[in-house]
């Protein structure tokens, strides 16, 4: 059934494309360079949640085809997509054409949430060093971490790259990460994995049902599976919406374009520290590790929507370390819990929470914003709230 895989080489395309994948550069200043397009902050979070509309409509599609065709070529998709998202926004005259983009960068997500954590798992576990992903996932998150750092210092190009410029530099990024993707193995691990390319198409909708079946009766006697998606959504939404709407409360503070970078870059380097902490501890309560991180996510979320601008930065820092960890055992206990048939499919589950909860949050958010014309009043609900789930789980029995 297994065939060999060098464990090395697929490690080095990992890093690889996680390396200019994470260097995305347009993320520290896209609302402030649509803002500056005469967008309000409704439209932009419009768009946003169109963005996660089309994620939620995909994710357990995307998850399946990489389930039962090939983690590898789904990935290879998405890279494909990514590319497409940053060439079609680059010229965007309208509304309507960002949110097409935004659509095809959705989609492109859908095919790499869940899958690349599920090739990645399985290339340990066809290796016998299940017992390294922690470790190997810890790499992954430092390397996009660091990288992430340095493409949100591209924002002091704003005046030389302009809106255009920046999503055509992200475009070539995306695709050296593409082509070092297309040089991965695909890991084999059950003999399902093995006969993929044994069954005919009529085939296919009958194993698209039993899939179902087989991932819904995994989420039926696996409780801890459900708990764990919905915190992570709780947890990774406040901590997105805290650093994406933080960019125009600078530009209302007075900043300038070209030092939003700081937020995005001082975070990263928070989110490196709070992954080498997750690296070291040991969890002996879920409860008691989820209501430390909703606490502490939820004074960041306060503190960036309404203290001033460097204790803002503070707690963007804050949010992002407690992410950096969070993210780490929620991804490993996750992948424990569940068989390798059906890992990117439930996988996905976890980010179609996460859409669920981005759909109406980020324009909310927005709109919050545009009534009380302050761009952190919306933060300011958001943190009491996610503060408020941590206190509301500690207190079940």
């Amino acid at each position: 059934m297994n065939h060999p895989l060098n464990l090395k080489r697929q490690l080095r395309c990992i890093y690889l494309s996680d390396f200019f994948s994470g260097l995305r550069i347009t993320d520290a200043v896209w609302v402030a360079l649509l803002a500056a397009r005469g967008f309000s902050l409704l439209e932009i979070g419009l768009a946003k949640s169109i963005y996660y509309t089309v994620s939620l409509l995909a994710e357990i599609p995307s998850g399946m085809a990489a389930d039962l065709f090939s983690r590898k070529r789904a990935l290879v998709l998405g890279g494909v997509l990514v590319v497409a998202y940053n060439l079609l926004i680059a010229f965007a005259p309208n509304l309507f054409v960002i949110c097409l983009a935004m659509a095809l960068n959705a989609l492109s997500n859908a095919l790499f949430s869940g899958t690349s954590s599920a090739l990645t798992y399985d290339s340990l576990k066809q290796a016998g060093r299940e017992q390294d992903y922690i470790q190997v996932s810890a790499n992954e998150y430092q390397i996009t971490n660091v990288t992430n750092a340095l493409g949100s210092l591209t924002s002091l190009l704003h005046k030389f790259l302009g809106f255009s410029g920046f999503y055509l530099l992200s475009a070539a990024f995306e695709s050296i990460s593409a082509l070092a993707i297309t040089r991965l193995e695909e890991p084999i691990v059950t003999e399902t994995q093995a006969s993929r390319k044994q069954h005919p198409l009529r085939e296919l909708p009958a194993q698209f049902a039993q899939l179902i079946q087989d991932s819904l009766r995994v989420l039926r006697s696996c409780p801890s599976v459900g708990r764990l998606i919905l915190s992570s959504a709780v947890i990774s939404g406040s901590n997105y919406l805290s650093i994406m709407f933080f960019q125009q409360r600078l530009v209302e503070l007075g900043y300038p374009t070209s030092l939003l970078f700081l937020p995005l870059l001082f975070s990263n380097l928070a989110a490196m520290l709070g992954t080498e902490w997750g690296r070291r501890i040991h969890l002996h309560s879920f409860r008691r590790f989820y209501t430390l991180c909703a606490l502490l996510c939820g004074i960041g979320c306060l503190c960036v929507g309404a203290a001033p601008a460097l204790v803002g930065i503070l707690g963007c820092m804050l949010a992002e370390g407690v992410l950096g960890a969070w993210l780490l055992h929620e991804n490993r206990l996750l992948n424990d819990a569940i068989p390798s048939d059906q890992r990117a499919t439930l996988i996905s589950m976890d980010n179609i929470a996460y859409s669920l909860l981005m759909i109406p949050a980020s324009p909310l958010v927005g709109a919050i914003g545009d009534i009380f014309g302050q761009a952190g009043a919306g933060l300011v609900l958001l943190g009491l709230a996610v503060a408020l789930s941590g206190l509301i789980v500690q207190k079940q029995n």
